[in-house]
């Protein structure tokens, strides 16, 4: 999949939940796939070289983790993180079966 800002940008968004981490989205785009988008909040990652070491995370392949799809920096210091979207729910609701538990992407 080949993704760019604008297509991030020009993406219908849905709040999926909201962490310590920042806030989950889904994103359909505009060729109708889907993706989980996590906008970090400011203290998560300072810097451009701490959202690179998380690129090397995401080469990691397993099938209990999602696979980290992209990242961006923006000029205003926004960042950005791309997973697969999992349509079933989140871990959480998963393991422990509570209803009231978010769809938030962890990693």
């Amino acid at each position: 999949m080949t993704l760019t800002a604008d297509d991030l940008l020009c993406a219908t968004t849905e709040i999926m939940g909201k962490s310590t981490y920042g806030t989950a989205y889904k994103a359909t785009l505009e060729d109708g796939s889907q993706v989980a988008v996590k906008r970090l909040r400011d203290k998560i990652t300072k810097s451009q070289k701490e959202l690179t070491r998380l690129m090397y995370w995401g080469r990691m392949r397993h099938p209990n983790l999602l696979a980290l799809r992209a990242y961006y920096l923006g000029p205003k210091g926004e960042k950005l993180v791309v997973f697969d979207y999992m349509p079933r729910g989140s871990l959480a609701t998963f393991l422990h079966g509570n209803i009231f538990v978010t769809n938030v992407l962890m990693f």
